[in-house]
């Protein structure tokens, strides 16, 4: 008799150079054999240095409030996969509360699950540095060269895209999928 069981690869890492951008199809292949409650972001040594997180790159700008102290959506994502969405309790139903996305640096970083990641790209919501329209989520840009809608994606590459912007980071893993533990 043929054993034909395998096993799961036990991480998904970033990319590996500016020509060795990840497949956000084979990430997504990555998420869904393990499940996605099952799966954390865990970021690299380089994505946090002296205070500054992605290299103090595009990711990092973005993450910054605009001069009426707005932070944008793809800034409130990021800020989620760094350091999570809290949860509540409305009527009786535990949900994601993504008002309380903490947009400060944290001192260490930590794994953070991938379904909070998930929440803040895919609810839609007010927080008091901006607001996330939801509909985007971590299985998006499938088939896509960019990562508009995607951090985790985006963090994994060093960025949401190759631009003349972010030709510095581009490449840079500063994170990689992991099973939660």
């Amino acid at each position: 008799m043929v054993n034909t069981t395998t096993q799961a690869a036990q991480a998904f890492n970033g990319a590996n150079g500016v020509a060795g951008n990840i497949n956000v199809a084979a990430m997504h292949a990555f998420i869904n054999a393990n499940g996605m409650g099952n799966v954390a972001l865990q970021f690299t040594p380089n994505a946090l240095a002296n205070g500054v997180l992605f290299g103090g790159g595009k990711l990092w700008a973005v993450m910054q409030p605009n001069k009426q102290g707005v932070i944008s959506a793809r800034g409130l994502m990021l800020w989620a996969c760094v350091n999570g969405v809290p949860q509540h309790t409305v009527k009786g139903v535990k949900c994601f509360n993504v008002a309380g996305i903490n947009t400060k640096v944290p001192s260490k970083l930590t794994a953070t699950p991938l379904v909070q990641c998930h929440a803040a790209m895919h609810i839609a919501g007010t927080h008091a540095n901006g607001v996330l329209k939801g509909g985007s989520g971590v299985l998006c840009n499938a088939n896509s060269a960019h990562t508009n809608q995607n951090a985790v994606a985006a963090i994994l590459n060093g960025a949401f895209a190759l631009s003349s912007q972010t030709v510095a980071t581009y490449g840079t893993a500063f994170g990689k999928l992991v099973l939660a533990s």
